[in-house]
């Protein structure tokens, strides 16, 4: 059976040297496994087929940034799929840099030619959302290079991509409010809107919500709104996890 298949499951148990903590993590190292489950996998254009790009999150609910080179996510394409968990091997970690980061941890990972992944067993299936209260964006208080993920009640789309008197990219627009009551705009670039529209189309109660994962802030004309990243943002309409029922009771009830 080949080195990458996906059914080849490797037991991590009674592995004391796999790191199961991203806080154990530091700058420099390249021999270390981690166990990790991929949470999303993506590509950034710029980097075209350089680089594939991965949010791993450790069995403490932790998520990192990693970015693997186009070879070593080749030969390990049959394990490197979201939901999988891994030991990921002879990695390098550095310091997390730029005004898009993905993970809020300090560190992100890295490839080299000795990197390897292995699939193990699940730890875990829970989405592990931490959303961000919609007053603390609009106020300025989270950093705009962090993704954050984004829970509220989707009211109103507008589509400004016919008007010609309108000469700025991405002029689609959505608007949201959480349980505050307070509301926030949405960029949504063209490669997007035909998915997002589709699965608008499929809206049969009062009101529906959105969860949007990986979302990133900007700042136009000194209001702070929020667009997407790369293609790791995420959309989910009436997806049932504990902070949408929550929040579903409490528009039901308005």
């Amino acid at each position: 059976m080949s080195q990458n298949s996906s059914h080849d499951i490797t037991s991590d148990v009674d592995q004391p040297d796999v790191c199961v903590d991203f806080a154990d993590l530091g700058p420099g190292m390249v021999t270390m496994r981690v166990k990790v489950r991929i949470i999303r996998r993506f590509v950034c254009p710029a980097y075209g087929a350089r680089f594939v790009e991965f949010v791993l999150e450790d069995p403490k609910g932790q998520k990192i940034h990693a970015v693997l080179g186009g070879d070593v996510a080749q030969r390990f394409s049959s394990i490197l799929i979201e939901g999988n968990c891994i030991i990921l091997s002879d990695f390098v970690v550095r310091m997390a840099l730029g005004r898009f980061r993905p993970s809020s941890h300090r560190f992100r990972l890295g490839s080299n030619a000795l990197t390897s992944v292995n699939l193990i067993r699940p730890f875990s299936q829970s989405d592990n959302f931490h959303f961000a209260k919609f007053s603390d964006i609009k106020e300025g208080h989270l950093n705009p290079c962090f993704c954050v993920d984004l829970i509220g009640r989707l009211l109103v789309t507008f589509d400004f991509r016919r008007s010609e008197s309108n000469r700025v990219n991405h002029r689609f627009f959505f608007q949201m409010k959480d349980r505050s009551g307070v509301r926030l705009i949405f960029r949504l670039p063209d490669v997007f809107v035909d998915s997002f529209m589709n699965e608008r189309k499929k809206w049969i109660g009062d009101f529906q919500i959105l969860i949007v994962r990986f979302a990133k802030l900007e700042v136009v004309e000194g209001n702070v709104t929020a667009t997407t990243a790369c293609t790791c943002t995420q959309f989910f309409f009436d997806h049932e996890c504990p902070e949408f029922l929550v929040m579903r009771r409490f528009f039901t009830r308005k």
